[in-house]
């Protein structure tokens, strides 16, 4: 008789399951790191949109503003909502960078319970818009806005206020031949989202 042998199989111990967790384990935190970085870049795109869109709002209100000076008859700079005499203060929420660069300080009265907002220390400008499908739609969280102050003609330190060291705007004026006025023209927006602060600072010339 002949004797068959029998093979009996190895006692499995689970290294197969253990090696497959621990690949699983590694996938899954490859693809949580790939999916965080891409909402981290998809955020970065979206901050630099809207603070592109708030530059573009403060360069609109700038234009308002070349426009109110370019006019037949200039308004009354009488220090209120948002037009200031040559030698007079700005408010004190103007009076600093930091304080041009708060939004608060240029909220209108109806958004904001501040001295400046319901003093009417800025001017609004209209709101940009686009048509989509049909609808007019606001391009600004907010309306974009600006203020002026009339600055000496001729060297002054008091024509400056971010710090730029332009008080002399009108030695230019002078040297060009021209007769006028220098304006300090400052805008502001927020952008789309309300949060992007963009602010511009130019010097516009009205001659006599």
């Amino acid at each position: 008789m002949k004797s068959k042998n029998i093979v009996t199989p190895l006692r499995q111990q689970g290294a197969a399951l253990l090696v497959s967790l621990v690949i699983l384990l590694v996938l899954t935190v490859l693809a949580l790191s790939s999916m965080q970085g891409t909402t981290l870049q998809e955020r970065m795109v979206s901050s630099q949109r809207d603070a592109q869109i708030a530059l573009e709002g403060a360069e609109f209100a700038l234009q308002a503003a070349e426009a109110e000076l370019a006019g037949p008859t200039l308004p009354t700079f009488d220090n209120s909502k948002g037009l200031y005499e040559e030698g007079e203060d700005l408010p004190a929420g103007f009076q600093t960078l930091g304080g041009i660069l708060d939004p608060e300080n240029w909220r209108a009265p109806r958004e904001s319970a501040s001295s400046i907002g319901h003093g009417g220390g800025s001017r609004e400008a209209p709101m940009p818009t686009e048509e989509i499908d049909g609808q007019v739609v606001d391009l600004l969280a907010h309306n974009p806005r600006y203020f002026i102050k009339a600055t000496p003609g001729v060297g002054s330190a008091s024509s400056s206020g971010f710090g730029l060291g332009i008080g002399g705007a009108g030695d230019s004026v002078q040297q060009s031949g021209l007769s006028g006025t220098v304006y300090r023209v400052v805008a502001f927006s927020s952008g789309a989202s309300g949060q992007a602060v963009r602010v511009i600072e130019a010097y516009v010339v009205r001659a006599d």
